[in-house]
């Protein structure tokens, strides 16, 4: 549960801490992105960013990854 909170707010390091690199590089290139970008443009992003970290980490639970 602690790991979503984090996905939330930094994204890219609640996906490295299951050890997803290259998912994790993506997410930091959209996050990056996300954080530089004004107005609602940005905030979508960000919604975007999170939504992905939550994905990778419910998969990887599901998959049988215990952290």
């Amino acid at each position: 549960m602690l790991l979503y909170l984090l996905g939330v707010f930094i994204p890219p390091l609640a996906i490295l801490l299951y050890g997803k690199i290259v998912y994790a590089a993506f997410n930091a290139l959209l996050w990056t992105y996300a954080i530089l970008t004004p107005g609602m443009t940005g905030m979508m992003l960000w919604v975007v960013a999170s939504l992905h970290a939550s994905h990778i980490i419910y998969n990887a639970r599901m998959s049988g990854i215990k952290h």
